[in-house]
């Protein structure tokens, strides 16, 4: 309970325009295979962006592992 809330007062203090282009090219940058991620994701993790909103946008580009059955 205290981390939720903690998190949603985290992310009302947030820039939520830097989150959204920093989202956008995170999508772009995802859609390039030689594109490192990891500098994104960790300016998305400082500028406050939720490890659900960039899986997100990682599901979209790549969409979800569906094991194979055997």
């Amino acid at each position: 309970m205290i981390a939720s809330v903690a998190a949603a007062m985290e992310q009302r203090q947030r820039d939520n325009r830097e989150v959204a282009r920093i989202l956008r090219e995170l999508k772009e940058a995802a859609r390039k295979p030689e594109v490192n991620l990891i500098p994104l994701l960790l300016e998305g993790v400082k500028a406050s962006a939720t490890l659900g909103e960039m899986c997100d946008v990682l599901r979209e580009v790549f969409g979800e592992h569906q094991p194979v059955a055997l």
